[in-house]
């Protein structure tokens, strides 16, 4: 019997993996996206239109835009668990060749994302340690540069899963019906005991990317995280004890210094006030840097080492294994829809900054609104008073 003709059952159409990733990706997926895309885009809104652009707003700016980008490239992927689209010959032509592609591309957003975070920490340990670093304007030119140089290197890391499976397309059921099979070219010998036609050359060219992949985007970004956030904790704690020490210590000096030296005393009270609120400022930032850099971490350390630990081991993992790796990469999802919310958490100027662009944009839209309402009411009137003096003077003749 000709293979072109026979066609397949819903079963072996169907393209989840599992039970428990149907369901994480038809039934929890969508509001998470929404939620995640929605509250990004009003993160980039908040950060965009604030007065001062420092290093660690821009950084933040180009991790919400990665996180978007990351979140829209998986959605084929949730539209697939779907039987409605699952099932369609039109889904599954264009879907099935570009999925690997797709999640290549969804790898490199997070390579970038997890760099940039590593850039929003280090910076935020250099303005805690120096006061004079936040005072530094910061180049535009260095930085759009620093930034292409951050999506070459991490793209030219990622490109190799863009060529590490080589797949297998099949109509069935008199052309009416797609398959597809998409094998890793560094496996030895194919199921089946089907041969590995993969070049020498490109096999060796994934296993290296894939072991300087593991390296430069999993462990080294992960210790370097650990390391800063560690640092930053160290010093927002130093630096919260030394405000209130400060405070204190002026205080007992304008208590002993009496009237005589009262207006010195009082300039210098200000003084350190106008001091102990820029720390405090800068102490807000940190913590809010502290609570992203530590939900970054727990959301997307467990699925890159699981990620990593798949690449690397040539053999074929069994179901409890396929479960982990859909679990920690749903934790990764999740992770990128959450810093709204930390933001959202952690600190007060971000809700009050928010409020306050959300009531501008939505005032200055109101406010065109009545002016258009009170511009066609004038219209209307003026209309109306040359008509009745029409109608006067109708009379009068």
């Amino acid at each position: 019997m000709d293979s072109s003709s026979l066609c397949l059952p819903e079963s072996q159409l169907r393209l989840s993996g599992s039970n428990l990733e149907a369901f994480l990706y038809t039934v929890l997926f969508p509001p998470i996206c929404l939620f995640g895309v929605v509250g990004n885009a009003l993160t980039i809104l908040v950060l965009v239109n604030n007065d001062f652009m420092s290093r660690a707003n821009i950084f933040l700016t180009c991790l919400a835009v990665c996180d978007v980008s990351f979140l829209i490239l998986i959605i084929p992927h949730s539209l697939a668990n779907f039987d409605r689209f699952a099932f369609n010959y039109t889904f599954r032509y264009l879907y099935l060749p570009s999925k690997m592609h797709l999640i290549a591309f969804a790898n490199w957003t997070s390579a970038v994302a997890i760099w940039l975070v590593v850039g929003v920490c280090f910076e935020r340990v250099a303005g805690v340690r120096s006061p004079l670093h936040r005072l530094t304007t910061p180049s535009r030119g260095k930085l759009t540069t620093g930034l292409l140089t951050l999506l070459s290197c991490c793209a030219a890391l990622t490109f190799y899963n863009h060529v590490s499976h080589h797949c297998f397309i099949k109509s069935f059921c008199n052309a009416s019906q797609i398959m597809a099979v998409c094998l890793d070219v560094n496996l030895d010998v194919w199921p089946n005991n089907r041969t590995n036609i993969s070049p020498p050359a490109l096999r060796t060219y994934v296993a290296a990317t894939r072991a300087a992949n593991a390296a430069l985007v999993v462990f080294l970004p992960m210790i370097l995280l650990v390391v800063l956030n560690m640092m930053l904790l160290y010093y927002v704690k130093k630096r919260s004890f030394f405000m209130y020490a400060s405070l204190g210590r002026v205080s007992a000096r304008m208590r002993k210094a009496g009237d005589v030296a009262l207006p010195f005393v009082g300039t210098l009270f200000r003084r350190h006030s106008d001091q102990i609120l820029q720390q405090r400022t800068e102490h807000r930032v940190a913590v809010t840097v502290c609570a992203v850099v530590t939900s970054f971490t727990i959301t997307q350390a467990p699925s890159a080492v699981v990620l990593t630990v798949n690449s690397l081991l040539k053999e074929r993992l069994d179901s409890h294994w396929y479960h982990m790796t859909t679990i920690t990469s749903f934790l990764v999802v999740i992770g990128k829809s959450l810093n709204f919310v930390v933001f959202c958490l952690s600190s007060s100027s971000f809700r009050r900054r928010l409020a306050n662009t959300l009531r501008s944009k939505y005032g200055s839209r109101e406010e065109k609104r009545s002016h258009s309402i009170n511009t066609t009411y004038t219209r209307c009137d003026s209309r109306d008073s040359r008509i009745l003096s029409q109608k006067k003077s109708f009379q009068s003749i």
